[in-house]
C-alpha cells in the first residue's frame, strides 16, 4: 500500500504577511473613501444644486464637506497612528525619527494625502520591492504591527 502524498505548505513571512495586510488596509480606506464619495455625489450634491442654485458651487461644497467627513471618520484611528483600515488589521504607523514619539495626526494626513490622492501606484510600488513608499521617505515614518507577540 502506498503512503499518500500530503502536501506542506510554507508559511508565509511575517514580511509577505505585511505587505498582505497594507494591501487589504489600503482597500477598506478605499472601499470607505468610495462610498463615501458615492453618497455625497448621488445624495448630497443634488441637495446642494437645489439649496445654492449654482453647480459649479454646489460641486466644489460637495468636495470640501466629503474632504472633511472622511477625515472625521478617519481622526478616532489617527490619533493613534492608525487609519480605520490599519486599525481592523492591527497595523500602526511610527516615526523613523525617534521610536519613542507618536507621528502627529498632520503627519498622518500627509501621508494619506501622498498615498491617497497622488498616484499611488508610483509611491507605493517600492513597497512591492521590500523598499518604503514614497510616502513613507517624505514622512519619515513606516507601518508596522501594533500587535505584541509573545
Amino acid at each position: 500500500m502506498e503512503k499518500s502524498k500530503t502536501f506542506v505548505f510554507k508559511k508565509w513571512s511575517d514580511k509577505a504577511m505585511m505587505y498582505v495586510r497594507r494591501v487589504l488596509a489600503q482597500l477598506i480606506d478605499l472601499v470607505v473613501g468610495v462610498l463615501l464619495l458615492f453618497v455625497t455625489f448621488a445624495y448630497v450634491t443634488p441637495f446642494l444644486v437645489k439649496l445654492v442654485g449654482n453647480a459649479y458651487a454646489a460641486v466644489i461644497a460637495a468636495i470640501l464637506l466629503y474632504i472633511f467627513v472622511y477625515y472625521l471618520l478617519q481622526y478616532p484611528f489617527m490619533k493613534n497612528g492608525q487609519t480605520l483600515g490599519k486599525a481592523f488589521f492591527s497595523l500602526k504607523i511610527i516615526t523613523t525619527d525617534s521610536k519613542d514619539e507618536a507621528v502627529p495626526i498632520a503627519v498622518i494626513v500627509q501621508r494619506e494625502i501622498l498615498c491617497k490622492l497622488m498616484s499611488c501606484f508610483f509611491i507605493c510600488i517600492p513597497l512591492f520591492l521590500g523598499k518604503p513608499g514614497g510616502h513613507e521617505e517624505a514622512t519619515h515614518t513606516r507601518v508596522v504591527s501594533s500587535k505584541q507577540r509573545a
